[in-house]
Parts: structure tokens; sequence; C-alpha cells
């Protein structure tokens, strides 16, 4: 991996919620999750907008998103989570976001 003039890499720890529309992360039995996100940006402010945005275009409500990192390798994603690794080698062509491996949780909302 190196940069690229869509941006840098980043990881970042999503915590998020499902709303009341139609969504297909969770199962049936979770009200959220947390996980391992990656993005390509330019900065840690547009690394929080593409999360938010591909979160929410899923579906699901971005509570929290915390320990926002510049990674310069898949090996670097790797040791966050290698379901994430794999899944940014494997970015589809205009993405800008990857989910990794996804911890449900159970808890009160809109859900």
């Amino acid at each position: 991996l190196m940069q690229t003039d869509r941006g840098r890499y980043w990881v970042a720890l999503v915590t998020f919620e499902r709303r009341k529309e139609e969504q297909d992360i969770l199962p049936d039995w979770a009200h959220g999750a947390c996980g391992w996100m990656a993005a390509v940006a330019h900065d840690e402010d547009e690394v929080r907008r593409l999360l938010v945005r591909d979160v929410g275009h899923h579906g699901l409500r971005v509570l929290e998103i915390a320990d926002e990192q510049e990674v310069f390798s898949a090996e670097d994603i790797d040791e966050f989570d290698e379901h994430l690794g794999a899944n940014f080698r494997n970015i589809e062509s205009g993405k800008q976001t990857v989910w990794g491996t996804l911890h449900g949780y159970k808890g009160e909302g809109e859900a």
C-alpha cells in the first residue's frame, strides 16, 4: 500500500447502532456493534465524515469513532484486524471505506 491521490490510509474503531431503517449488517439479535474500519482519506476530519456517511448508508448510526490512526501498509492493518486487512486489499474501485470484524451487542434504543 502507498499513498494515492485519493488520500492516505487510516483505521478507526467505530461503534454504531441500528436505526428504524432496514439494514443488512447486524444480526437480528444485535442492537449495535463495534469494530475496526479502514478509510482512504486526506485527514482525520475526512475519515470521520466518510465513516459516518458509509455507516449511515447501511441504515446504521455511528455512536463513536475512536483511535483514528494513519497506517502505512496492509500488514499494519492486519495488526488491528486480519479480516479488515483482507477487505482493504480487495477494496472495490471507487470505495473509500471497508469494514472489518464486527462485534455485536444487545442494548436499548430505536430498534
